[in-house]
């Protein structure tokens, strides 16, 4: 069984979710105390498989696994992501999850197009994240 998410882990996890479209490179405008601490704390999310490091331009990128340690959730109907999903169990199919919005009468089909929506959260400014 594998430990809990620390503090700091949760922090720049969120973080990572919520800015700069889900990368984090060492230039960036946000980090958790310094850059290098920011990218130890990363590498242990990497371990983990909430986030993915490309060798070559040292970016993260946080995961599916990782937003779903946040609470989001993909849609399998629109591919936006939601808080609040309806995890619908079909009898051969297995499970599905969808968004509140395409369980809505007058949402999208069910015919698995996908929209034109986000398939992230919006980027927000850095002003609550600690540097």
């Amino acid at each position: 069984m594998t430990r809990p998410l620390g503090r700091h882990q949760l922090t720049v996890l969120s973080a990572l979710a919520r800015l700069n479209g889900g990368t984090w490179s060492d230039g960036c405008s946000w980090q958790l105390r310094s850059a290098a601490y920011t990218a130890r704390i990363l590498d242990t999310l990497v371990q983990r498989g909430y986030v993915t490091r490309t060798t070559a331009s040292g970016r993260y990128a946080i995961t599916e696994s990782g937003l779903n340690t946040l609470g989001w959730y993909t849609c399998g109907n629109c591919s936006r992501l939601t808080r609040t999903p309806v995890i619908e169990r079909r009898h051969a199919q297995g499970q599905r999850v969808r968004c509140s919005w395409c369980r809505a009468p007058g949402g999208p089909s069910s015919t698995g197009e996908p929209s034109s929506g986000r398939t992230r959260p919006r980027a927000g400014l850095a002003c609550g994240v600690p540097s």
